[in-house]
């Protein structure tokens, strides 16, 4: 019988931080014991919530259903977009096509998740998911919870965990996840267990890629790890359990930010009403971070895709320090497996940020006394950045194995192999990492 299995992801860590990773207390004593595959290429964007779909399912965008954090709109009800905001792929009734969690219930099983995106609305066994009431609309947390946990963990952790957490600060959900991921392990011993750990992503964001705040953050997540591990102990299944340590995407520093909705306005596409708003559109940019999609109003308007195509290319023309490529929706497709709603996708120079407002400077560097971004951020083509890494130990992982360069939709497979399920639609390969 498959051994069990737990998946940490440390949302944001890059294969360079393993040399501190490895040096630190809890970790140090893994080093030894782990297989490690470097420098895994992403997914189109390198976004959290593509890219968490496509590890637990093994497919692209155009194939699970989830192109983006974020589903598109041309005004949003929490005004910014990227942090805590409205709308998100909360839902696992979005993905399109079955993942790691249904096959491990379908062979009998059971699962637990714990922040991992794109699971509200699943009721089997613990799942808590990744989800937060929407601060403009005034959601109720306990409702919001209530309505997307599943039954048993809402009734166990929400007044005892969840309840205390400060929605209005809301700087990341590291507070209560891992307190809840142990107690699941050791009272409730899941066959697999999904744990999606954010703090990395938020210090990188706040601080930059690099610092002594990313490696403060980095100590920390040791000593989370560490204390999972020791759960495990506890409930006598350390033995029959093998671990994975994964990141998602890197980060890159932001060096400018580029307003293309403010293109799109004065170029016409955009009718502005008096209050700064939209009131009629043909086009608007939504943006994924160091990339962008396009949306129309009407996507089958052959002349209007054509207008905005010609106008893309010149505002790649006119700002070729700010864009690299506009793809078609079919380019897209046939390159990046990436599909949705969207007509185009714009791709950002190295370090240039889109962002949604309608009547912001159309460009706005770092250095300027106007900017008011994050430091870091993501959402660019997995050809640029720093790459996270895979790292596996336990009964089933062959130790000491180091391969260097790897794809992102191996994992689904590698995780597959070792929970013994099988998911036919997976597209990659297992890592040559398994006994």
């Amino acid at each position: 019988m498959a051994k069990k299995l737990i998946v940490l992801s440390l949302d944001a860590l890059q294969t360079g931080d393993l040399d501190l990773l490895f040096q630190l207390p809890y970790c140090s004593q893994l080093a030894e014991k782990c297989a490690i595959v470097k420098n895994v290429r992403e997914i189109y964007p390198t976004l959290t919530y593509p890219i968490h779909t496509a590890i637990v399912t093994g497919v692209r965008p155009e194939k699970n259903g989830i192109p983006h954090n974020q589903k598109p709109g041309i005004t949003r009800d929490e005004p910014n977009w990227s942090i805590m905001g409205s709308d998100w792929y909360w839902e696992k009734e979005g993905i399109q096509v079955p993942t790691l969690v249904d096959a491990v219930w379908e062979d009998g099983r059971t699962a637990a998740t714990v922040n991992w995106p794109v699971t509200a609305g699943d009721t089997r066994g613990y799942n808590v998911p990744e989800i937060w009431p929407v601060k403009a609309l005034k959601e109720d947390p306990r409702e919001v919870y209530r309505k997307a946990a599943s039954p048993a963990a809402f009734e166990e952790y929400y007044d005892r965990f969840i309840s205390r957490y400060d929605w209005h600060s809301n700087d990341d959900l590291r507070v209560y996840g891992v307190e809840i991921a142990i107690d699941i392990l050791r009272n409730h011993k899941p066959d697999l267990l999904l744990h999606h750990i954010v703090h990395l992503d938020h210090a990188r964001h706040v601080h930059g890629d690099h610092g002594q705040e990313i490696e403060d953050c980095i100590k920390q997540l040791d000593i989370a790890v560490g204390r999972i591990v020791e759960a495990t102990k506890d409930a006598g299944t350390y033995e029959d359990t093998n671990f994975v340590l994964l990141g998602d995407h890197g980060q890159i520093d932001i060096r400018q930010v580029f307003h293309l909705n403010a293109c799109l306005v004065d170029m016409g596409f955009i009718r502005l009403g008096a209050n700064g708003l939209p009131e009629e559109y043909e086009a608007y940019s939504f943006s994924a971070g160091f990339s962008t999609h396009i949306h129309l109003k009407d996507k089958g308007d052959e002349r209007l895709v054509s207008r905005v195509h010609k106008a893309l290319l010149a505002l790649q023309a006119a700002y070729p320090q700010c864009i690299d490529r506009v793809y078609t929706a079919e380019e897209a497709l046939k390159e990046e497996g990436l599909s949705g709603e969207f007509s185009f996708v714009v791709e950002g120079a190295l370090g240039t940020l889109f962002q949604n407002s309608f009547t912001a400077p159309i460009l706005i560097s770092r250095e300027s006394p106007l900017y008011d971004q994050y430091s870091a951020t993501h959402g660019h083509h997995p050809s640029k950045g720093e790459k996270p890494p895979f790292v596996a130990f336990g009964p089933d992982i062959r130790p000491g194995v180091v391969i260097d360069g790897a794809d992102l939709l191996d994992e689904c497979p590698t995780l597959a192999a070792l929970a013994g399920v099988d998911m036919p639609q997976m597209e990659g390969k297992p890592f040559p990492i398994l006994k």
